[in-house]
């Protein structure tokens, strides 16, 4: 297993740009531009899960919503009539997928949610191998220094120029950001 640093940019540009300085520092065979899609949109992996993780249960969360409601809406419903027990099962039935199609879903505040598996952002990645551990501070710093953004740290397999087991579904270990 190799040390690996890798940041993502917006534009191939930007990487490119990146690459060049580190090429004086670092052996090109150890420099890596790759385009990461994002979580959802890579090739069909079984491992994969959706952008919203608890998006994937809201189908049956909603239908076991509408049938409790409805059930619940018609029994009190029967009370005044036929008619009147449809028309509240019915209601109860919307209102309850509703219900129930929301408690499905992830939370978009983040505060309150529980912590589900991070992602890797879209974008242009620049893997370097850190083949001689003095040079890891200064890619670092140069990809800062050129606008990388989620600057990472991994151990991964190195071939032939290319980080060969990137798992664009695997959650990133971050490298902390530089104090000023």
């Amino acid at each position: 297993m190799e040390r690996i640093i890798a940041g993502r940019f917006p534009t191939l540009d930007r990487a490119d740009a990146a690459s060049a300085l580190m090429a004086s520092y670092v052996d090109a065979t150890d420099i890596c531009i790759f385009h990461n899609n994002p979580a959802g949109q890579h090739d069909a992996v079984v491992t994969e899960e959706p952008a919203d993780v608890a998006a994937a249960d809201s189908p049956a969360s909603a239908a076991g919503g509408a049938v409790t409601t409805a059930l619940a809406a018609g029994a009190v419903g029967s009370l005044g009539g036929p008619l009147v027990a449809i028309v509240a099962a019915g209601v109860g039935a919307y209102a309850g997928s509703f219900v129930g199609a929301l408690s499905g879903l992830g939370d978009a505040g983040g505060e309150t949610a529980s912590a589900g598996p991070e992602h890797r952002a879209g974008g242009v990645m620049l893997s370097v191998r850190i083949s001689e551990p003095v040079n890891e501070l200064r890619v670092i710093e140069t990809l800062r220094a050129e606008g990388a953004e989620d600057i990472e740290h991994a151990q991964g397999e190195w071939a032939n120029g290319d980080w060969i087991d990137f798992d664009p579904g695997a959650s990133p270990k971050l490298v902390k950001p530089a104090s000023f």
